[in-house]
């Protein structure tokens, strides 16, 4: 049997590459050991006012005369250019046992709180007359 040139070739060339790539397929990648990884540091925070607001104010009264008066209360971080972050927030309750839990010398505070949300609701009525009281809705079936 007469080899060609291209087979020649083919043996040759398995012969000087076959002991090769075994040894380079198992040793794998180069890899470098550079030590231990040193983290990032934290962001410095931005200097900021700390500011603390009333957000939310909410009254729910009933016509059988019960009411539940609660507000929160929120401290934020003023960092500038209208970046403002929440810090922490709290509600606070003046419903009846909302002022009884309430230490000694906010109780008395608490009690007149609640006299001024009855008086800016005897405003929000009239101002509810003068610019339109509700209507009355119409019988679904007549």
């Amino acid at each position: 049997m007469r080899m060609t040139a291209r087979t020649a070739i083919t043996w040759a060339f398995l012969a000087v590459c076959a002991p090769i790539a075994p040894v380079s397929a198992q040793s794998g990648p180069v890899i470098l050991d550079l030590g231990p990884v040193e983290p990032t540091p934290a962001p410095t925070p931005r200097d900021a006012d700390k500011l603390r607001l009333v957000s939310t104010v909410t009254v729910q009264n009933n016509a059988e005369g019960e009411s539940v008066i609660s507000f929160e209360v929120q401290d934020v971080a003023d960092e500038g250019d209208d970046r403002i972050r929440p810090i922490a927030f709290k509600t606070y309750s003046l419903a009846a046992e909302g002022i009884r839990e309430a230490p000694p010398e906010a109780r008395p505070l608490g009690r007149r709180i609640v006299e001024m949300i009855r008086d800016i609701e005897r405003e929000m009525l009239e101002y509810a007359e003068i610019a339109g009281p509700p209507k009355e809705r119409k019988p679904l079936v007549e």
